[in-house]
């Protein structure tokens, strides 16, 4: 839920604010002075401000200033008189995104409070991006040393030069959305919307609504106009992963909404133009899909102008060094840890292993072995590998790697102190020594 911070010294009309705002789905904050809002800023994150021009002893021009200082992104909404139309106008010079007027229409207020949201939401979800993209070049969890790697590059390039609809296939843990996002920062809708959506994860009674949007009263529950995900991703990239879960009846309706460039929200008869670019993306064949009939062939030709290929990490070996590096020193500076590398063993083991989930995989397993390192080398019997990739198979054996894990965990979030371990185990202090016993767990390593 969005949340809203209305300032205002008028009590009767900051608690319509609220009331008008909270019954349009927001989650609303009020202070009736400067310096109320400015503590509320210090402590909460919003994502609107609505504020009067004139309070007392204040002026709308000052708290927004300081406003500005607290959080520099947060879009402002001033609520004005005639006679302060001026500083209004000066508000939105500053960098204000809007003013009304009063008395105002409450639908108004409304409407430039969701244009507000939406366009700060958009201004975060950019900033993210561009940071994934930093940290994903850095990381080379994409762009890897490889030959396989370094052509994905120049496609993602070439891919971000035009408009076509791009299909990127690869299999589960590759990195498809990051594919997807790298290729929306490399073209021409960079500072535009990137719309990520699982079309397997959309229960097929809620596509159509998702998709394409409705309008308010369009069925029961519909209370408020909704944007579909086309309309949200105008003038920017709609990214629609595990396009072959797609039932066949949505496929037919997506097939019309590509050719035609147009979408109807639900219970509208009012056609909305789409100005987007399409990428799609899918763990199966397509091709082997459209045999079976569960995939639609003239969708096939209109998603897949062009295809980029992501390579599993079995195919790219030489890239996993660099990723296991990057993956050490990430977690290591997140859960305060000193491991640096990895023993010729667990290098051994992770170069020999499949890695039937990938690079997500390989990003896990890191982090495991990370976190039951006390050291700054990490060894062979923390790299601890999934099922299908060598791990135990009988029940004893799982049971003696989740104690050994287990125990090795509460040492390290504990600092070694056996007695808190056996507390948040909830067993006797004996019990928990013989455990440490059992697998030659040293306390002292731990402090």
């Amino acid at each position: 839920m969005n949340r809203i911070l209305a300032v205002d010294d008028d009590p009767n009309l900051l608690e319509i604010i609220r009331l008008r705002l909270k019954s349009s789905g927001f989650d609303v904050f009020t202070a009736d002075s400067g310096e109320t809002a400015l503590k509320l800023l210090e402590k909460e994150v919003f994502d609107a401000a609505v504020l009067d021009m004139k309070l007392e002893g204040e002026t709308g021009l000052e708290i927004f200033e300081n406003i500005k200082k607290n959080d520099p992104e947060l879009p402002v909404i001033f609520l004005t008189a005639y006679g302060t139309i001026d500083e209004a106008v000066e508000a939105m010079r500053r960098g204000a995104v809007g003013y009304l007027t009063k008395p105002f229409d409450h639908r108004e207020l409304v409407i430039q409070v969701e244009k507000a949201v939406e366009k700060n939401n958009l201004s975060r979800e950019n900033l993210r991006l561009r940071n994934m993209l930093r940290e994903t070049l850095l990381a080379g969890n994409i762009i890897g040393r490889s030959d396989k790697m370094r052509r994905l590059n120049e496609q993602i390039l070439l891919a971000a030069g035009s408009d076509a609809s791009v299909y990127i296939q690869g299999e589960s843990g590759t990195g498809k959305e990051l594919v997807a996002k790298m290729l929306h920062l490399s073209s021409a809708r960079k500072d535009s919307p990137f719309v990520a959506i699982n079309s397997s994860a959309i229960p097929e009674s809620l596509m159509e609504s998702e998709l394409f949007g409705y309008e308010k009263g369009a069925f029961t529950g519909a209370n408020r106009r909704k944007k579909g995900f086309f309309e949200q991703a105008q003038e920017g990239t709609l990214f629609m992963d595990e396009v072959s879960e797609m039932p066949l009846s949505m496929q037919a309706k997506l097939l019309r909404v590509l050719e035609n460039r147009e979408v109807y929200p639900l219970g509208s008869e009012k056609k909305i133009r789409l100005d987007i670019r399409l990428v799609s993306a899918s763990n199966k064949d397509l091709t082997e899909e459209i045999k079976k009939g569960t995939f639609r062939e003239d969708l096939f030709y209109r998603i897949h102008v062009m295809q980029l290929r992501i390579p599993p990490l079995r195919e790219r070996r030489e890239d996993i060094p660099l990723l296991a590096e990057h993956f050490i020193k990430m977690y290591s500076a997140r859960y305060g840890r000193r491991a640096e590398h990895l023993s010729p063993q667990a290098f051994e083991k992770i170069m020999t292993c499949d890695w039937h989930g990938n690079v997500r995989e390989l990003e896990n397993t890191i982090e495991s072995a990370v976190v039951l390192t006390a050291g700054t080398e990490i060894g062979a019997d923390a790299v601890r590998l999934s099922s299908g990739a060598n791990t135990p198979q009988t029940f004893k054996e799982a049971k003696k790697e989740f104690e050994e894990r287990y125990a090795r965990e509460l040492m390290e979030i504990n600092k070694g102190n056996v007695s808190k371990a056996s507390r948040m185990a909830d067993v006797y202090r004996a019990d928990f020594y013989e455990l440490l016993k059992k697998y030659s767990i040293d306390p002292e390593s731990f402090r």
